[in-house]
């Protein structure tokens, strides 16, 4: 996978905890990373960029970091939660189910670089679904407000569903109008 030059994420409040672990990402990858010190910060900084990794290391300034790591999991990102040995049999608790790769600083570096590389790809195949899951989405939500719009002309205009599909069908052939732009013109008028 050379030639990586996607973004990595590094939650972490200690400079001197950044320091070793940015290291250990560049010599891993060449790669831009971003550290911000607080959950709130970095789950800000995810919500405005994509990101191929988010490496948490916690604690973070204002929260343990799980929820930041639970969060992050729901996107498109791998996620490494990485935590104290004491703290990992809690982490692994908290995060199971949740695709978050739950690192011990005692585990070391080598399989520190795997969990990088394991995560690294969850992000690609990840990624490449991104598109078709939107696309998917946008079509329900297209079958939704059409069929919405159908349901207040049969009620309100007593058509039967065909007549409510043809009719929204004309309506967009003529108007060089989506379906969807149709139907929500309709319910738009019925206030629906």
């Amino acid at each position: 996978m050379a030639g990586f030059e996607e973004k990595v994420l590094l939650a972490v409040s200690g400079p001197k905890t950044e320091e070793t672990f940015a290291e250990m990402i560049r010599l891993w990858k060449s790669c831009e990373i971003v550290t911000r010190a607080t959950g709130r910060e970095a789950w800000k900084a995810i919500q405005e960029d994509t990101y191929a990794l988010v490496v948490i290391l916690a604690p973070l300034r204002d929260s343990t970091g799980i929820d930041l790591a639970q969060m992050a999991a729901q996107t498109s990102s791998g996620v490494i939660f990485v935590c104290r040995e004491q703290q990992y049999a809690d982490a692994c608790r908290k995060l199971d189910g949740s695709g978050v790769y739950v690192f011990s600083v005692a585990m070391g570096r080598r399989l520190f670089e795997q969990a990088l590389t394991m995560m690294e790809c969850v992000h690609v195949r990840l990624a490449r679904e991104v598109p078709q899951t939107r696309m998917l989405q946008d079509k329900l939500r297209d079958i939704r407000v059409i069929n919405r719009a159908k349901c207040l002309l049969i009620q309100y205009e007593r058509m039967t569903e065909e007549q409510a599909h043809k009719t929204i069908e004309r309506q967009a052939m003529n108007r060089r109008l989506s379906r969807r732009e149709v139907a929500e013109e309709i319910l738009e008028s019925y206030g629906g």
